[in-house]
């Protein structure tokens, strides 16, 4: 906890003696501070402690937000986050032949997730293919659909779907000059247990064939018999290749 940092908001009674460091921590802040919401709603009304009530603020360390206390539950004086999305994880990684985000990537805090996917540097061409994740384990069912329409820098078309597969097909990664490979998607809805887990998004890579592509790309795990709560995401190389590059997921903020 910092210096100001509260474990209570104390009453004082008429006649009682205040020591200096009962007058110095009121006097120090406006708003008394806490680690935490545990902190906070343990200091008020327990024995000589000030019942709370309408109008009562409160900040949280863990969280650096000011709240205000509303007759009923506490709230948040302004955003909790400085915009609409919010940093959830992400990391490098290095000569790697798949790339799973962490255990619970995807929880009930936020109903949709962004995630920009770039790998700068391969060992050779080859397919990159993506899967969901549950409990540790990539889905490998066969629940995966999919389509993507765009155009190469010939003008080409470069069309793909599939029905019924084990992974989605997300391109190809060269190995001869970069771009290689970036995905920017959108995961709907992720973590409902009642819902098909629906991803939409923007491909970029340069393939085998010394190809600029760039597609829209959507698909659905379907969850058809089975409600799968999924909490990760897989990128893998399907060639005998390992690739390089770097990952980011934010939680879309539902207000």
């Amino acid at each position: 906890m910092g210096a100001n940092a509260q474990t209570t908001v104390p009453t004082f009674t008429s006649g009682q003696v205040l020591t200096a460091d009962q007058q110095n921590q009121s006097a120090r802040t406006g708003v008394p501070v806490f680690a935490g919401t545990t902190e906070r709603d343990a200091a008020f009304g327990g024995a000589g402690e000030k019942t709370l009530a309408e109008g009562q603020l409160a900040y949280l360390e863990s969280t650096n937000v000011v709240q205000y206390y509303d007759g009923a539950a506490w709230a948040t004086v302004g955003p909790a986050s400085p915009g609409g999305l919010a940093f959830i994880t992400g990391a490098t990684f290095t000569t790697a032949t798949s790339v799973s985000l962490p255990a619970n990537t995807f929880s009930s805090t936020y109903r949709n997730y962004r995630a920009i996917f770039d790998i700068t540097a391969a060992t050779t061409t080859g397919n990159i293919t993506g899967r969901f994740r549950a409990a540790g384990a990539d889905i490998t069912t066969s629940r995966y659909f999919q389509m993507s329409s765009g155009i190469d820098y010939n003008g080409s078309a470069a069309n793909q779907s599939q029905s019924a597969a084990t992974s989605f097909a997300l391109g190809n990664q060269g190995s001869s000059a970069a771009p290689y490979w970036s995905w920017s998607v959108d995961f709907i809805a992720p973590e409902v247990s009642s819902l098909d887990k629906t991803i939409m998004g923007n491909l970029q890579f340069f393939d085998g064939s010394a190809l600029y592509i760039g597609r829209q790309f959507s698909g659905i795990l379907d969850t058809t018999g089975s409600a799968f709560q999924v909490d990760s995401f897989s990128v893998i190389s399907s060639a005998a290749s390992s690739i390089t590059g770097r990952y980011r997921v934010y939680g879309y903020a539902d207000s």
